[in-house]
């Protein structure tokens, strides 16, 4: 379950409401249609995940970081940290357009590391390193690995067409993905996620709540991974980014811009939107240029192309993003973020294995 420290009993019950099981059930929802009906119908609707994200919740939330710096840095750090910002984004972008299929593995890395370590703040923002890092791996290695190790054609074609869009095709055709090794790299992926589960379990279980955690642990990652056995890979990860991790980021980013914490259904409605606003300075370029690439690359300007250009702006702007981040993790000089305030209370699943060494 997750933990909401510093705010109080009322905030942790919709806390864990709107964000933990409501998304979860629409997750475990998907699953099951996709179980029942077959992955058909996921492919026909593939790409809406990541449309709908192009304006809601998945792009504002990394779109939000300008906000969030100002509000942590002033002058010239604030300067330093966007020069930085800005020679990584052109630094990626050059790099996928030199050796893309290498830099996309290496998103794909990335991404389950971000995702994991997103989740591990909202189970556990005290959690110290190294555990951290096992943390992370056990929570963010299954959103990938399963659609890799399920979907192998179908997950080569997504990166193939990725790499058509944005790279001319004579230079294309020299970067290949083989289903074989797609479908390696994702059982690779799924050795590594459950071997870092059984290390939280062993350090975890016997602990007080621990075997409440690790109940609550294994049900997230039961419901991730069936979403990505049942549907198109393309439509799994686009639904875990839209309605997990970026639901899940609107939380954080609303005590960061508000400074506090949504209790009800209307206090998140006007957080959401305000911070949707805060976003646009970014988002509003980015809108730009998505459009531009899909008008100028997309032959037949599908909505599947779409889907994929927007992927591609993640690539770029992810590992600034996740840089930030770390930054924030750190520690701002204002204590800005919920995950960098922790109170003396323990989180209501009990005390973590991650605080201290076991």
């Amino acid at each position: 379950m997750r933990s909401t420290p510093c705010a109080g009993p009322r905030a942790d019950r919709f806390s864990e409401m709107a964000f933990h099981r409501l998304p979860l059930a629409v997750l475990a929802a998907a699953a099951l249609v996709g179980g029942v009906a077959g992955g058909g119908w996921s492919e026909r609707v593939a790409p809406l995940p990541w449309l709908v994200s192009l304006g809601l919740v998945g792009l504002p939330h990394g779109a939000a970081d300008f906000a969030i710096s100002r509000r942590a840095w002033r002058g010239w750090p604030l300067a330093g940290l966007w020069l930085a910002y800005g020679a990584i984004v052109a630094t990626v972008a050059a790099a996928f357009m030199a050796a893309p299929l290498p830099v996309v593995a290496l998103f794909a890395i990335l991404s389950c590391w971000h995702f994991g370590m997103a989740h591990l703040d909202a189970d556990d923002p005290a959690a110290v390193w190294p555990l951290r890092a096992v943390g992370a791996v056990a929570r963010g290695g299954l959103v990938l690995a399963v659609p890799l190790a399920a979907w192998p054609a179908e997950t080569a074609r997504a990166v193939s067409d990725l790499v058509h869009l944005v790279t001319p095709h004579a230079a294309a055709e020299a970067w290949s993905l083989s289903p074989d090794a797609v479908g390696i790299a994702g059982f690779a992926c799924a050795i590594a996620t459950v071997m870092a589960v059984a290390v939280e379990g062993w350090l975890t279980i016997g602990r007080p709540g621990g075997g409440h955690r690790m109940v609550w642990l294994l049900l997230d990652l039961a419901v991730i991974g069936g979403l990505g056995w049942c549907v198109d890979p393309l439509f799994s990860v686009g639904l875990y980014f839209l309605v997990w991790h970026g639901w899940w980021q609107m939380e954080p980013l609303a005590e960061s811009l508000t400074g506090s914490v949504p209790q009800s259904w209307a206090e998140l409605g006007r957080a959401v939107i305000g911070i949707h606003a805060a976003a646009l300075p970014l988002l509003v370029p980015t809108w730009g240029s998505i459009a531009a690439a899909w008008w100028l690359w997309s032959p037949d300007r599908s909505p599947r192309d779409l889907a994929i250009l927007s992927i591609a702006a993640y690539l770029v702007v992810t590992p600034a993003h996740e840089l930030l981040g770390d930054l924030l993790r750190v520690g701002s000089p204002a204590g800005l973020c919920r995950r960098h305030r922790l109170c003396d209370n323990p989180p209501r699943q009990g005390p973590s294995v991650f605080h201290t060494a076991p």
